[in-house]
């Protein structure tokens, strides 16, 4: 009993090992994803990048030295989150109908997290307020 029990602690030990996330230089990334880091967040010195490994495709978070940080599906390369400690998300990365939305119905708000989801998007504004979109960029719920 007491190898069998050493043995399922030792494949779990292996598994929780291979399943931590490894820092990867920039060049790691897929091509779209060092594009966009290029194009809009280049005044934003990188501090590490980390790739971690999700079902069938690898995930990479960006971290800068700011304290922002931009993730990315590894299939695509597409940011799948951006969260801004400084600053705030880039508007040319924000769907066009979330951008009015929240300059219309939030003024003075900034938009410090958005974040791709099964059903559109989440987003947090500097007051407080989570929006969540569905696909086309309508209004789902509002919470504070």
């Amino acid at each position: 009993m007491k190898k069998v029990f050493l043995a399922l602690a030792f494949a779990a030990g292996t598994l929780f090992a291979t399943a931590a996330p490894q820092n990867v230089s920039l060049d790691k990334l897929p091509q779209n994803s060092q594009e966009l880091l290029k194009s809009d967040f280049s005044k934003e010195a990188v501090k590490n990048i980390h790739m971690d490994r999700e079902s069938s495709w690898d995930k990479y978070t960006v971290y800068f030295t700011s304290g922002n940080t931009v993730s990315f599906a590894g299939g695509s390369g597409d940011w799948s989150k951006i969260d801004m400690k400084v600053g705030s998300v880039p508007s040319n990365l924000i769907p066009v109908k979330i951008n009015s939305n929240v300059k219309n119905n939030y003024p003075g708000n900034l938009i410090k997290m958005i974040m791709k989801t099964n059903d559109g998007y989440q987003v947090k504004l500097s007051g407080g307020v989570t929006v969540m979109y569905d696909q086309d960029g309508n209004v789902a719920m509002a919470t504070r």
